[in-house]
C-alpha cells in the first residue's frame, strides 16, 4: 500500500480539500507527503474554523492530541463539520461517507 493510499492520508487529503480551505492548502499537499510547515504558516492567516480544519488534519497525521474534541462541533460550520466526520470514516478505512449521512438523518 502506497503512503498516499493509507486511510490516514486519504482522510487528511479529504479535510485539506475542503471547499473552505482547498485554494489555500493545495500547494502544500503532495502526492505522498504534506508540507506541514507550509500548512502551519498558511493557517496563521486563516479564520478560526479554517485553522481548526488544518489542525484536525495535522492531528490525524501526528496522532498528537492537539485539538480539543469540544471545538469540533462548536467551531466548525455544518459543511466543515460533515467533512470532518467523513474524514474520520475514511481514516477508519470505510470506503464512503454513508455512516455520517445516516447519522445526520437519524
Amino acid at each position: 500500500m502506497s503512503e498516499s493510499s493509507r486511510p490516514e492520508c486519504v482522510a487528511i487529503r479529504h479535510i485539506l480539500a475542503s471547499p473552505a480551505i482547498a485554494a489555500r492548502t493545495a500547494r502544500y499537499v503532495g502526492q505522498d507527503e504534506f508540507d506541514w510547515e507550509g500548512l502551519e504558516r498558511e493557517a496563521q492567516t486563516m479564520s478560526g474554523g479554517e485553522r481548526l480544519l488544518v489542525g484536525i488534519a495535522s492531528s490525524l497525521w501526528t496522532a498528537e492530541s492537539t485539538i480539543g474534541l469540544w471545538d469540533v462541533p462548536r467551531r466548525l460550520d455544518p459543511r466543515s463539520f460533515r467533512r470532518v466526520l467523513e474524514a474520520l470514516e475514511l481514516c477508519r478505512g470505510e470506503a464512503g461517507a454513508g455512516t455520517a449521512a445516516s447519522l445526520a438523518a437519524a
